[in-house]
């Protein structure tokens, strides 16, 4: 998890149009960390180290919505599959095999 003077040290390092593993070794970070960090909130052109540290804070926070309280076609599925007498590990199983790639690393079973 960056600090927000790790991210102040990435948005000094873009704004000097420094290479990303130039900026992530000062901070200790690999380059892939920082490269995803600059592209997640706002690139090199939009980068800015308070909104990031915001932005990051806001998406950490817990609880978050389950994903079927996201997702009305979502909690259709599941309802029904309830009521016919699925178990719920049956439907994660078979939510996670009819969609891999949109599920994938979302934890939505």
């Amino acid at each position: 998890m960056l600090t927000l003077a790790d991210r102040e040290e990435i948005s000094r390092g873009v704004a000097e149009l420094l290479q990303y593993k130039e900026i992530a070794a000062p901070i200790g970070r690999d380059a892939s960390a920082v490269s995803r960090e600059v592209n997640r909130h706002g690139g090199r052109d939009g980068y800015r180290a308070v909104a990031a540290d915001g932005a990051a804070g806001t998406a950490r926070s817990r609880p978050k919505p389950l994903a079927v309280d996201r997702n009305p076609v979502l909690r259709s599925r599941v309802v029904g599959l309830l009521r016919a007498g699925w178990s719920p590990a049956s439907i994660a199983g078979r939510l996670a095999r009819d969609e891999p790639v949109r599920n994938a690393g979302k934890g939505i079973c």
